[in-house]
């Protein structure tokens, strides 16, 4: 009996559910929201079949997000569509037109769009979607968040006037695409604080005039950007800055940036000795919060060629993490700069070097680093990889090790083609130092160690 009551119990429970009302509908509309914003577009749409009060939710969410998959499934549907012939050419270039969809999306959005991103392909059989009509949608509905990429810069593709009315942003990113001029009563993005912008070609020098229009700014990349030939940059709140570019361009300054935290700067390439060669004025001393610092081996020798200054006004002392990518062992100027940095940063905590060495004369390399004495009471981690046989190599790791009291982890990571003779060769050098045993050295060939 006490089972048979138990049963019923359970059976009543479930019908209590069954005749329920539907628990998520009945959430607040903004938690729906986030839910379907979550989504990609193609599924929120589908949930439009649940009830009438659901085709209004999918209709009216705030984030739209057309992106590189939505815009593959609607290609490859569009194709099968071709292949069984159910619509003719036109139908099938209007119905399935990124262009279309997206339009009708935004003009018969009736509420507020907060985050919109788009992606559009090299569509071979279509036209280029009319974006124009979208920017302007969106400044109507105050855009907060808008993300607008190309896959190639094939032709170009120029931001209209209207996207300087979408005064609300504070996200913005744009990959190839022109950006020229602003509008003569263009009041600047005064929310604007995350900018990112991939392969954005600047019409007329307007980067300058393009970036002191963003006051708030705290974080700033910028990627394979072409009509920069200065690239100054400046702003009291800016805390992140991401810079990779190629060798056309004349400088790099950074003044008046006091908050800046972290900086990585990557050049491509670099042709030293010749008159018009890039400078850099990145002067160290003048970032006092600074706390990580990103260069790769092609930058350094731009530094280490144009600014090699013997001390600095003031030491680094917020700089905790330096990650240096491509350095040259063999390069006198960029190992004498590598240390210039260790150095000037008596709290480093963590210091990863990525070995790129080319073999030539190392005896100045090596003498170099016999004779230097320092310490870096507070570097507790060191990553190197890439590391072969050469001499310089060791000096500097031996020169680390001796001078690092506070050291824990050191990480060697030899080069892929570094010969087996060889890497028993580092092994027993390494082994034969007398170092506290609070020190562990992990020698391997496994990059992700």
């Amino acid at each position: 009996m006490p089972a048979k009551r138990i049963k019923i119990s359970q059976l009543d429970t479930s019908q209590k559910i069954i005749d329920g009302e539907d628990i998520i509908s009945d959430l607040p509309r903004n938690i729906i929201d986030c839910i379907l914003g979550k989504m990609p577009i193609r599924d929120a749409v589908r949930t439009s079949v649940l009830s009438k009060k659901w085709t209004l939710y999918y209709s009216t969410i705030p984030e739209l997000e057309f992106d590189d998959k939505f815009s593959k499934e609607l290609q490859n549907f569009a194709i099968a569509q071709k292949k069984l012939r159910i619509l003719s050419e036109v139908e099938l270039e209007h119905k399935y037109q990124l262009d279309e969809i997206v339009t009708r999306f935004l003009m018969f959005h009736p509420g507020r769009i907060e985050k919109f991103k788009v992606f559009v392909p090299n569509f071979k059989s279509t036209r280029a979607p009319n974006v124009s009509k979208w920017i302007r949608k969106l400044s109507q509905k105050n855009i907060k968040k808008l993300t607008l990429e190309y896959k190639k810069d094939i032709v170009s593709h120029k931001l209209s006037s209207y996207f300087f009315s979408c005064l609300d942003l504070t996200n913005l990113k744009l990959r190839n695409l022109h950006l020229s001029h602003h509008p003569p009563n263009f009041k600047g993005f005064l929310y604007l604080y995350q900018l990112e912008l991939i392969g954005v070609h600047f019409v007329n020098d307007y980067f300058e005039c393009f970036l002191s229009s963003c006051p708030v700014l705290q974080k700033l990349v910028l990627y394979g950007c072409s009509g920069v030939h200065h690239f100054n940059i400046s702003g009291s709140k800016l805390q992140r800055l991401f810079i990779k570019v190629d060798d056309d361009f004349q400088s790099i300054s950074l003044e008046n940036v006091p908050n800046l935290t972290e900086v990585s700067i990557t050049l491509d390439k670099v042709v030293l000795g010749l008159e018009n060669n890039p400078k850099s004025d990145l002067v160290l001393d003048s970032l006092p919060s600074l706390e990580i610092l990103r260069l790769n081996g092609k930058f350094l020798q731009l530094l280490a060629e144009t600014l090699v200054p013997p001390i600095l006004s003031t030491s680094l002392d917020s700089l905790k993490i330096i990650e240096l990518k491509g350095v040259d062992f063999m390069s006198f100027n960029e190992i004498s700069f590598v240390v210039f940095l260790i150095r000037s940063a008596p709290n480093l905590q963590e210091l990863r070097i990525e070995a790129s060495t080319v073999e030539l004369n190392q005896e100045q390399v090596s003498g170099y680093l016999k004779r230097l004495h320092c310490t870096m009471g507070k570097l507790r981690l060191i990553k190197l990889t890439n590391i072969s046989s050469f001499v310089p190599e060791f000096e500097f790791i031996q020169f680390l090790l001796f001078s690092s009291p506070s050291l824990v982890t050191m990480s060697i990571v030899e080069h892929p083609e570094l010969e087996p003779v060889e890497a028993l060769r580092i092994t027993k050098r390494l082994l034969q130092l007398r170092l506290s045993s609070a020190v562990s050295i992990d020698f391997s060939s496994d990059c992700k160690t």
